[in-house]
């Protein structure tokens, strides 16, 4: 990658901070179980949680007794070893940052799991490069999603083949977990027709709805805008959603082949 370009995604993105939910995992091609972090004569397994140019944040299995053990180590030196796999690329590629612990401690409501921040004395430019394609493409898709808004497509087997959907929805209400049809999607709503049985899924009810396509599987969120019951005694919701990156990507795909069959 050419200096410049690292020099512009540092100035640009040197505060941006990536979360590792699993959409990051993938795109970034994070291989979870390869992040070791070294600390004095001690050797812990991590799962990074947040990362920016300048500093990672860890979570780490520890008891109460051992986080009090490590707050010695604050501001003292830490390596840390991680690893991402990049297609195309056949090997993993493999970072070690240097730099100090800044801070420790519990992850509150969960039982021996804390937060470890290291803070690197300098980013290496893979690692620059990594952080930078992937804000950048973030940026992109949140473009997408606004420019894609309302374009709602009616499911039927002809366009579940294009999307590569599985035909299989799932929505999480009050606890349970309801089997749904998709009648319709588009980046920011999707239309769906559930048992009669499904109760409590009025207008302004929050809704979690998970998506089996081939790509990806993932949950979205979203408020229930309407709920009607059919002529055939089934429960209809249209549920407003907020931004998700799997289903804009998907979208996109789908009307960018749509597109090339249109000639």
């Amino acid at each position: 990658m050419a200096a410049s370009r690292v020099q512009e995604y540092q100035q640009k993105f040197a505060s941006e901070n990536v979360r590792f939910n699993p959409y990051a995992v993938k795109k970034l091609g994070l291989l979870q179980s390869q992040t070791l972090l070294k600390i004095e004569d001690y050797m812990l397994i991590c799962a990074p949680y947040q990362l920016s140019m300048t500093r990672i944040i860890l979570l780490v299995i520890l008891t109460p007794e051992e986080i009090n053990f490590f707050q010695q180590f604050r501001a003292k030196a830490a390596s840390l070893t991680i690893a991402f796999q990049k297609q195309p690329a056949k090997t993993p590629m493999n970072l070690l940052l240097r730099g100090s612990l800044e801070r420790i401690g519990p992850v509150k409501g969960k039982t021996n799991v804390c937060l470890m921040e290291i803070v690197y004395k300098s980013c290496p430019a893979e690692l620059v490069e990594i952080i930078g394609d992937y804000v950048l493409s973030f940026e992109g898709l949140k473009n997408q999603y606004t420019g894609y808004k309302d374009r709602q497509v009616a499911i039927d087997p002809a366009v579940a083949r294009v999307m590569r959907f599985n035909n299989y929805v799932e929505c999480q209400h009050a606890a349970q977990k309801v089997p749904a049809r998709l009648l319709s999607l588009a980046v920011n709503r999707l239309v769906l027709e559930l048992p009669l049985s499904a109760q409590g899924l009025a207008a302004g009810q929050s809704l979690i709805t998970k998506l089996y396509f081939q790509t990806y599987q993932f949950m979205v969120s979203g408020k229930i805008e309407e709920s009607t019951l059919t002529d055939k005694q089934r429960r209809r919701v249209t549920c407003a959603l907020e931004f998700s990156p799997e289903l804009v990507e998907i979208m996109d795909d789908y009307f960018f082949r749509m597109s090339l069959r249109k000639g």
